[in-house]
């Protein structure tokens, strides 16, 4: 996973999603060991500024709806 600073656009999909992960109050804010790879996904497709973006291990297919 991967998260590009200046595309984000704050709109907080990401900590309302899985506040497990996105968690702006600890360092470092974004743990994806803390939720399944599926949910993690999932919620990272909705980031509308495409700041966050994922990988799939070993297939190496990148999200499609986030592709630069």
């Amino acid at each position: 996973m991967t998260f590009e600073a200046g595309r984000c656009r704050h709109a907080a999909a990401c900590v309302h999603g899985l506040p497990e992960v996105f968690d702006t109050a600890r360092r470092p804010w974004i743990r994806p060991d803390g939720a399944e790879a599926e949910r993690l996904a999932e919620v990272v497709r909705r980031c509308p500024s495409g700041a966050l973006q994922y990988e799939l291990t070993g297939s190496g297919t990148r999200d499609p709806e986030h592709r630069p």
